[in-house]
């Protein structure tokens, strides 16, 4: 991986998916905000789209149309920035974007993208969490319960759920590995509630839910935390997510390193449990994780 640069098909998506919430925001129509600028009708649905970029000059007339927050304009801005072609660069090298805006460009691409692939390793993934689960693992972590990043990643985290039940979510598929299920967070009672909220989950249409058991035949770099955001059916559009300490990266490009992940993540459904097995295996937890919660009362 070479270092650095942001990427410009990335950057591109996510203005455009900004710009599309401000003008949303705004009450305006795409029509009329071509005309603000004096552009052809499909200017702005091209930007807001990724297909097209943005200048400064026409940036800087939608954010005063759109009576955009500051907060909002710098992001705009910033994204606008990276988006922009620089000579020499090598058209086909592997991007990343790191830095501290790395939550907010997650949370844009989780809200346009139409199928979400996610592997969990560790930890049961964040939009998966129960508050108890979620304010456990910080506890583990030595933060003080009075600490007010534990609400508010709490908050944030129950802003994500509405993804999941929305009117037209996207298809959400899940890995979790043993490991991350059984590992405990808030003692056994926590536990028991987060198994309830996984089986409800998994009964909805939109959302899969496959557990790998320490007994897989197979290990497929299962220490790899990974999503990948897919958006229409066109795969070269894809983008990956990697976790990494107390940052993230976003791959876009070339095809053949992005394809390597969506590849991986099937390789792991073929040793993962299926979908009612997976049931199953988590309301069999519910049983062991109760009993010793009794045992224990």
């Amino acid at each position: 991986m070479t270092s650095p640069r942001g990427s410009i098909g990335l950057f591109k998506r996510l203005l455009g998916t900004e710009l599309h919430r401000l003008r949303e925001a705004s009450g305006l129509k795409q029509q009329e905000a071509a005309g603000h600028l004096g552009k052809a009708p499909n200017k702005v649905s091209r930007a807001e789209t990724g297909q097209v970029g943005v200048d400064a000059k026409d940036l800087e007339k939608l954010l005063e149309l759109y009576a955009a927050p500051e907060k909002d304009r710098v992001w705009c801005r910033h994204l606008a920035e990276k988006s922009r072609t620089r000579r020499g660069r090598p058209s086909g090298e592997t991007t990343l974007y790191l830095g501290p805006k790395w939550f907010r460009a997650f949370r844009e691409l989780e809200g346009v993208a139409t199928e979400m692939m996610r592997v969990g390793s560790e930890i049961i993934p964040g939009i998966l969490q129960t508050a108890a689960y979620t304010r456990a693992m910080f506890n583990a972590q030595g933060v003080h319960p009075d600490d007010h990043k534990i609400d508010d990643t709490i908050k944030v985290r129950a802003e994500r759920k509405e993804i999941l039940k929305r009117e037209h979510p996207p298809q959400y598929f899940f890995l979790l590995s043993e490991s991350a299920l059984r590992r405990q967070f808030g003692g056994p009672r926590v536990m028991v509630e987060q198994f309830h909220h996984l089986d409800d989950l998994a009964l909805l249409p939109n959302i899969t839910i496959q557990v790998i058991p320490f007994d897989a035949q197979s290990y497929q770099h299962l220490a790899t935390d990974f999503s990948v955001f897919r958006f229409g059916r066109d795969m070269g559009d894809d983008i990956i997510y990697l976790e990494l300490f107390n940052d993230a990266a976003y791959l876009d490009k070339p095809h053949e390193t992005v394809r390597k992940y969506p590849d991986l993540f099937e390789k792991l459904r073929g040793i993962a449990l299926g979908p009612m097995e997976s049931r199953s295996f988590i309301l069999g937890l519910v049983d062991q994780f109760a009993a010793i919660s009794s045992t224990r009362g």
